[in-house]
């Protein structure tokens, strides 16, 4: 029996809980090499609150989405406690697997930065985004 081919995937970072860091993501392919999804996360600090939320573009050069390497870009808001909400734009890059029997369980590790326009604070003017390792589903 042939095994579905692979529309979307949704994933969140496990270890995340453990730091009172909170991310998830939902990606829903759109061409043979793309995909368009959101995604946000949530960190609590003791000076307060970091709240993100982004839309995501991501090529997938092998033309197997999910699968393999990714290069995206992503705009969206983001909010610190103190510095109020500002608006942001920046690219990620991520190596992802999908593993299993049915190839449904979905595996993704990845870097990438984002620029924030209109922040008060100069330190938070670049935020670096790390997805330690997200798993989740493909289906």
């Amino acid at each position: 029996q042939a095994i579905p081919a692979t529309q979307q995937a949704i994933s969140t970072n496990p270890f995340g809980f453990l730091l009172e860091w909170f991310n998830g993501e939902y990606e829903h392919k759109v061409s043979e090499s793309t995909t368009v999804g959101v995604g946000g996360s949530f960190f609590l600090t003791d000076d307060g609150d970091y709240l993100n939320g982004d839309l995501l573009y991501r090529f997938y050069p092998s033309g197997k989405p999910f699968e393999g390497w990714a290069l995206g870009v992503k705009v969206g808001v983001t909010e610190v406690a103190d510095e109020g909400t500002a608006f942001g734009f920046g690219f990620d890059t991520h190596w992802s697997w999908l593993l299993g029997r049915n190839d449904n369980f979905y595996v993704a590790v990845g870097v990438g930065l984002k620029r924030l326009v209109g922040t008060n604070d100069v330190s938070m003017e670049y935020v670096p985004t790390i997805r330690i390792i997200n798993v989740g589903l493909a289906f």
